[in-house]
C-alpha cells in the first residue's frame, strides 16, 4: 500500500472521530431526495448521497448517533467537519484561516464554493455587514448551493454562475467521471465529461457585482490558479489563500503565484509546498 493511501485511510478514521462529536439534531433525504443534516441550534447542510465505498468509515460510528445520522447523510458529515468547522483546504491539508480569521462585516470572495458548506460559515463570520461573493461555475453543484443558501436565509451571500480566468469568454470544462466535485479548464482526463461553461475574470465579476473592496480571497481553481491573477489587476485583496497544487509545463505553481503575489506588495508564504498565504504589505 502507498503511503499516499495510508495517509488517506488514517485521515478518513480521525474525520470520522470528529463526526461522532457533532451535535445532530436531524438527518435524511427530503423530498427532492437531496440528503441533508442539521444541526442543533445550528445551520442545515445540504450534498450528495454516500458512496457504497463511504460504508466501512460509516460504519466506525457509534450505533447512538447511526440512528440519528442515516447513511445517505454520512458524506454531509464529512463535509461539515471539514469545511464548516475546520475549513480545511483539502482533507489533511492547512486550513483557509490558517493566517487570517474572517471578522464580521469582511468582504471575502470564495472560489469555487462547491455546494456551500464553507459559505455558511464565512457567512455566519461576516455577518450582516459583510458578504460573501460565491463563485461556482458547475451546475450540480450550483444546485445545491442555491438550496444551502436559501434554506438557511443567508441574505449576505451573493452567488455567480461562472467559472474564474483570465478574461471573459466560454471555456470546456473537464471532470473524471464518477468524481462529482469540481471540474477543471486545465485538467483533462482518459476518461472524462467535459461540458461549456461561461467564465470571466475577477476583476470584472466583482465590478459586476458592485464591489468596492476584497478583506479576504479564497482560491481553489483546480490548475487554473496563475490564469485568475492574471485577471485580478484592479483589486488588491487584503488576503488571499490559495490551493496551488497542480503543476505548469512541469512545474510547481505554487511558488510562481507567490513570485507574482510578491512582486504586486504581497508578503507570501508557502505551506506544504502547494498552498500560498499572502497578505498586502
Amino acid at each position: 500500500m502507498k503511503i499516499s493511501d495510508i495517509k488517506y485511510i488514517w485521515n478518513r478514521i480521525q474525520l470520522t472521530r470528529k463526526i461522532s462529536k457533532l451535535q445532530i439534531e436531524k438527518a435524511g433525504v427530503d423530498s427532492e431526495e437531496i440528503p441533508y443534516v442539521k444541526l442543533k441550534n445550528g445551520p442545515v447542510f445540504y450534498g450528495l448521497i454516500s458512496c457504497p465505498k463511504d460504508k466501512k468509515y460509516y460504519n466506525l460510528l457509534p450505533t447512538k448517533l447511526k440512528s440519528i445520522l442515516p447513511f445517505e447523510s454520512f458524506l454531509i458529515a464529512n463535509d461539515i467537519v471539514i469545511r464548516y468547522f475546520e475549513g480545511g483546504l483539502k482533507l489533511g491539508g492547512p486550513r483557509k484561516e490558517l493566517f487570517y480569521k474572517t471578522k464580521p462585516g469582511d468582504y471575502i470572495a470564495e472560489m469555487g464554493a462547491y455546494m456551500g458548506h464553507y459559505t455558511i460559515y464565512l457567512s455566519e463570520k461576516v455577518g450582516k455587514n459583510g458578504k460573501v461573493i460565491a463563485i461556482e461555475p458547475m451546475p450540480d453543484n450550483l444546485k445545491i448551493l442555491r438550496k444551502n443558501i436559501t434554506e438557511n436565509n443567508l441574505d449576505n451571500v451573493v452567488i455567480v454562475p461562472k467559472g474564474v480566468w483570465k478574461e471573459k469568454d466560454e471555456m470546456i470544462f473537464h471532470r473524471k467521471k464518477g468524481d462529482r466535485q469540481s471540474g477543471s479548464i486545465e485538467l483533462n482526463y482518459k476518461n472524462n465529461d467535459s461540458l461549456k461553461i461561461p467564465v470571466d475574470s475577477l476583476d470584472n465579476i466583482l465590478q459586476e457585482q458592485n464591489i468596492k473592496h476584497i478583506d479576504f480571497m479564497l482560491v481553489q481553481l483546480n490548475g487554473v490558479e496563475p490564469e485568475a491573477l492574471e485577471g485580478l489587476t484592479n483589486y488588491k485583496p487584503n488576503h488571499i489563500a490559495i490551493a496551488s497544487r497542480y503543476s505548469k509545463n512541469n512545474k510547481p505553481v505554487a511558488p510562481i503565484i507567490a513570485n507574482v503575489l510578491q512582486e504586486r506588495n504581497y508578503k507570501s508564504t508557502i505551506v506544504k509546498r502547494d498552498f500560498v498565504f499572502a497578505e498586502l504589505k
